[in-house]
Parts: structure tokens; C-alpha cells; sequence
């Protein structure tokens, strides 16, 4: 087993893809995939299959450190589990977060929905926006006054879906004190490798 894992969590109708496999070659060019496994699952679209997925891969790992990584609704979970796993041997970089999914997902509320890498079709139902709600209330409330490190969200100054105006007004107000980093890209991210120097440092 190796001693420590990276779990990347990709967004909403989505799955792994190139980030997981930049992330590898980065890995591999500098001679760290011999002490770090890179885990991309394909999440299941019910939020609470997903969380409970993510926890397991997290749990299951008792060696070293943790670096729970998403993007988007992925970035959403990150934060969840930020807000979960307090401790140092949980590190957490949220990318382009989705910081209230309950609104921004709104539109999308029972209409079928296809997954634009695995062509899959499926129902987003309002059982699902509930368990989102959920997890809203749970990083609303349990985030506040984060004091430890080890956490850092990414945000693209081009993002075209996502404003980040509400998640940097919750951290001010709620002291919490990310690294927080911006970059001159859009939703889509093509600064993974940046945020593996930043990350594995």
C-alpha cells in the first residue's frame, strides 16, 4: 500500500477524465507515484451515494496523508469533508467549488440529465436536491472557524458557471482562511499540474 492518497472527485454529470491522468504523468515525472495512488471514481449522481463512496475511500486509507481534490460539485464535497475531517491527515483542494449546488443545480431539478463522458441518462429528482440541502446546511454550519491548514480552494478569474462572490463573503465573515488561489482560466481548469506543486510541496 502506498503511503499516502489522492482522491479526485470530478463535478456535476461528469467523471474522470484528463485531470486524473495529468495528475499521473505528473506523479510520475517527478518520481512520486512510488508513495502516492491517485483514486478517480465514478461518482454516483445521487449526492448521498457519492459522500458515502467518498467516505469510505477516505476511512479506508490509514496510512500517511489524504488529499481529497474536485472540482465543481466535487469541490463541493471537498468542502464537505473539510468541514467533516478536521484533522492534519485529511488535506483539502477545492476547485472551482460549487458553493451553493442547491441554486446553481436548480434548473436542472427533475429534468433527465446525460453524462457528457459516459453518455449515461438519468433523472435529477427533487430526492436528490433534498441530500444536496443537506450537505449545504452541514458546510454552512460546520466550516465556520476552521483554524487548522492544510486547505486551499482554486478559482478560475474566467469562470463562466460559477460566481464565487458568496463562498469568499461566508469565509470572511466566518473565519475561514484558506490559501486561496486564483487562476486565468475558466470552468473547465487546465491548471491541474499547478495545483499539484502547490498541493505535494
Amino acid at each position: 500500500m502506498k503511503l499516502n492518497r489522492i482522491i479526485l472527485l470530478h463535478g456535476f454529470n461528469s467523471g474522470p477524465g484528463q485531470k486524473a491522468e495529468e495528475i499521473n504523468a505528473y506523479l510520475k515525472e517527478y518520481h512520486l507515484d512510488t508513495d502516492y495512488e491517485l483514486i478517480a471514481p465514478q461518482l454516483s449522481h445521487e449526492p448521498k451515494e457519492a459522500i458515502d463512496e467518498i467516505n469510505r475511500l477516505i476511512e479506508e486509507h490509514q496510512t500517511g496523508s489524504i488529499f481529497v481534490v474536485g472540482t465543481s460539485l466535487g469541490g463541493f464535497y471537498t468542502n464537505y469533508f473539510r468541514a467533516k475531517f478536521r484533522n492534519e491527515r485529511v488535506v483539502a483542494h477545492a476547485i472551482n467549488p460549487s458553493w451553493r449546488p442547491t441554486q446553481t443545480l436548480l434548473p436542472a431539478k427533475n429534468t433527465v440529465q446525460e453524462n457528457f463522458k459516459t453518455g449515461e441518462k438519468w433523472m435529477f429528482t427533487s430526492k436528490y436536491m433534498d441530500q444536496l440541502e443537506e450537505f449545504e446546511h452541514f458546510v454552512l454550519t460546520n466550516l465556520k472557524n476552521y483554524k487548522g491548514n492544510r486547505y486551499a480552494i482554486h478559482l478560475a478569474t474566467e469562470d463562466e458557471l460559477l460566481n464565487f462572490d458568496e463562498l469568499r463573503l461566508y469565509m470572511e465573515e466566518n473565519e475561514v482562511n484558506p490559501d486561496l488561489y486564483f487562476y486565468e482560466t475558466d470552468h473547465r481548469f487546465g491548471n491541474i499540474k499547478e495545483v499539484m506543486a502547490r498541493m505535494l510541496v
